[in-house]
């Protein structure tokens, strides 16, 4: 029996994974879950999967959680030190599907407890992490296994054949806007923003996909990941959103994986792994009538662009977490309804232009000192309005 671990656990992928851990009880023991805050869904789910440790981050709901998981047994740990504390634990498998920056320490930790598989659906980690916890996983013999449906799929096809690649394609479903005007795109309410044509996501990863800055940050995850360069990774518009990564090789051969939009597919391989588990997701092709591809407009989401022009700059990994970062502020300040659409990226690229470059990545407080000093700056850039479209 996997002894298993969910940080995250209230969230869209986490709600997701403990689904499928209720209905596989017999092949896992569930030692610990987490959220930020929300501790009623929490208590339940630590119920029905029998936990040992539950952690809340948000101490202000850690009374709420304890009175919820009176007499169950349930170790309550809370804060950040907690949430570190359960991320520490000993374990086969830990799912992390913690939003933003805060998944950072997380990961580490859960890599240096020993730990041997981690199912990562944080990419913010990777993004900022980069080379970090790559070097950290391959001292610690830990497996990292992406679940974001695209690296998820780029990763199964490099475990049969990971020589003689000459790119990898990330597909793109668009977002809710692929076929709007820049004109139309000035106009854009949070609400819409929000809604996704073909998945069911939280609200940062939504506007993320509507401003395609999450195919922005997914390629930078990719070169950190696969250990590939900017200019072997392409990004194709796919609105269809069946087809999820492709490798193509040197001799012409491209790679495919097809599934279903649900992330429920990727989290079982990751559970999984190195075995697959049968779902009754079953793709019919004939009716899906047709699959169709397009370049992404790089002047209507220019996110893209500005992610290549982090990873071919002087200082990629620093850049990366300054781009995650301004971001972070900017979608949320977006969701406040304090900028608007088009400044999401604006704010972005004005904060990295801003933004004086490091030297070396030697630790986590470095990438925790750079996230900062970015945070700052795009709150400053936000407040003087200090950008113009481009």
């Amino acid at each position: 029996m996997k002894k298993v671990s969910v940080l995250g656990s209230t969230g869209s992928i986490g709600r997701k994974t403990v689904d499928l851990l209720l209905k596989r009880k017999g092949e896992y023991q569930v030692e610990a879950l987490s959220t930020h805050s929300n501790f009623a869904l929490l208590a339940h789910q630590a119920k029905l999967l029998r936990a040992k440790y539950v952690a809340i981050s948000d101490d202000r709901f850690y009374k709420n959680l304890k009175e919820s998981l009176l007499g169950t047994g349930v170790k309550v740990e809370v804060g950040a030190e907690g949430l570190t504390n359960v991320a520490s634990l000993p374990i086969d498998l830990s799912v992390i599907a913690i939003v933003g920056i805060a998944g950072l320490e997380p990961v580490i930790e859960a890599i240096e407890s020993g730990t041997k598989v981690i199912a990562l659906a944080n990419k913010e980690s990777i993004v900022c992490g980069g080379e970090l916890l790559q070097k950290k996983a391959k001292e610690k013999n830990v497996q990292i296994i992406p679940i974001d449906s695209e690296h998820n799929a780029i990763f199964q096809v490099l475990q049969n054949d990971d020589k003689h690649v000459e790119k990898i394609v990330l597909t793109a479903s668009g977002g809710p806007f692929l076929n709007y005007s820049l004109e139309q795109l000035k106009n854009v309410m949070v609400n819409q923003a929000l809604s996704h044509p073909t998945w069911n996501m939280g609200k940062k990863i939504s506007v993320d996909s509507a401003t395609m800055m999450n195919k922005a940050l997914e390629i930078i995850e990719a070169h950190n990941l696969f250990n590939i360069s900017s200019n072997r990774i392409e990004a194709v518009v796919h609105p269809e959103s069946i087809i999820h990564g492709i490798v193509v090789y040197k001799d012409g051969f491209n790679f495919a994986v097809l599934a279903e939009t649900d992330m429920a597919i990727p989290i079982s391989y990751a559970l999984s792994w190195p075995e697959r588990s049968a779902l009754s997701y079953k793709l019919g092709l004939t009716k899906q009538k047709k699959l169709t591809f397009q370049e992404p407009d790089h002047k209507r989401f220019p996110a893209l662009k500005l992610s290549m022009e982090v990873l071919n700059s002087s200082s990629p990994y620093v850049n990366s977490i300054a781009f995650n970062a301004a971001n972070e502020v900017a979608v949320n300040e977006f969701l406040k309804s304090r900028i608007d659409f088009l400044e999401i990226v604006e704010v972005v690229k004005s904060t990295m232009e801003s933004f004086d470059n490091y030297t070396d990545i030697n630790s986590l407080s470095d990438i925790i000192n750079i996230d900062y000093e970015s945070r700052v700056i795009a709150n400053k850039v936000v407040e003087s309005k200090a950008f113009v479209y481009s």
